[in-house]
């Protein structure tokens, strides 16, 4: 257990509420994202511990601000019946799934707002000085009442209509709440252009999600799939026409002979059969690479770990060492394809 994480569990024991962030909370585990069996061993401890997070530490933007707590009396587990007890608990919870729009980090950042009565000079010096398209039109952090925008600003103009202040540029505005799954919220966005955040637990306006925000984040998850892809591509190309079909099926588990029996080509293996094969001196022989087998198969067995990571389909993504990691490697065998090895 880490320090840090002791030093919550004393400070809550004395009715403190410390504060820290996911990504931090995620480090005192040892890990960088939140996949399913992080989450179940995060929580066990808090459970053990007697401490919640708020806001729930899955529901949230990875750079988000949690703090710690006793967990309410109201919300301790009930006793387990005893013809129950001994029975495993399940290992994984539907909710922990849920990619909700409350994990992206424009869903977080706040908002840039005027009120009605604001002029449409405040507004549009606004716009400019931040690069945005659109602002909030607020009375408080609570009240929304529409958003202004070029388009709007627009609109309004081309028709002769005098402009003066925020509220004659006004157009309605759709707010969803922070527990909405981003894949429902995604029509809304698409159809509106952006659409603005509320928290669940106080009803004020967290962020704004824009069109470009949603195809920056599916371009950040699936970067990872196309890079992989990519590299699986280029490992068949590379061990292509080298191997006989028995030989391909050495490298398959013994015990599934049905397995054994599907294996036609190199196209049936899997990454990690792969891996197998080259790591095998007299497989790597007959690939005829003057280079060297052993950091060659470090770097692919690398590429197999991150790849492990990238089929979750995290919300908190890889970082950018695992994104350069995908990019050396498929570089790598650019290089070896242009020199004919």
């Amino acid at each position: 257990m880490s320090k840090e994480f002791e030093e919550v569990k004393a400070d809550v024991a004395e009715d403190k509420e410390p504060t820290t962030t996911v990504r931090e909370l995620l480090r005192w585990f040892g890990a960088r994202r939140r996949r399913t069996g992080v989450v179940k061993r995060i929580r066990n401890e808090l459970d053990d511990a007697g401490i919640v997070t708020t806001p729930d530490f899955t529901k949230v933007w990875i750079d988000a601000e949690i703090s710690f707590s006793k967990v309410p009396e109201a919300a301790a587990p009930a006793a387990v019946p005893a013809e129950d007890q001994g029975q495993e608990e399940p290992q994984f919870s539907p909710q922990d799934a849920s990619f909700l729009i409350s994990m992206l980090k424009a869903a977080n950042c706040g908002v840039i707002a005027v009120n009605p009565q604001d002029t449409v000079e405040k507004a549009i010096t606004l716009m400019l000085a931040h690069d945005f398209s659109q602002l909030a039109v607020m009375s408080n952090e609570h009240t929304l009442k529409g958003a202004i925008s070029w388009k709007t600003i627009g609109k309004r103009l081309s028709h002769n209509n005098e402009l003066t202040e925020v509220k004659d540029a006004i157009e309605p505005a759709v707010a969803i709440e922070d527990t909405e799954p981003l894949f429902k919220a995604t029509k809304l966005i698409i159809d509106h252009e952006f659409v603005f955040v509320r928290s669940s637990a106080d009803k004020k306006v967290t962020g704004i999600v824009t069109a470009t925000d949603l195809s920056e984040q599916f371009q950040f998850l699936s970067e990872p799939f196309l890079l992989i892809g990519q590299i699986e591509n280029q490992i068949r190309v590379l061990l292509h026409g080298k191997f006989e079909v028995e030989a391909l099926k050495e490298i398959c588990n013994d015990a599934d002979e049905a397995r054994k029996d599907s294996i036609q080509s190199v196209a049936d293996l899997t990454f990690g059969e792969y891996l197998r094969l080259i790591q095998k001196p007299e497989n790597w022989e007959k690939l005829g690479l003057s280079i060297d087998r052993g950091v060659f198969c470090a770097e692919m067995d690398q590429v197999r770990e991150i790849r492990n990571d990238v089929m979750h389909f995290d919300p908190d993504g890889i970082d950018e060492g695992q994104y350069d990691q995908l990019r050396r490697f498929s570089n790598l065998m650019d290089e070896l394809e242009a020199l004919g090895q």
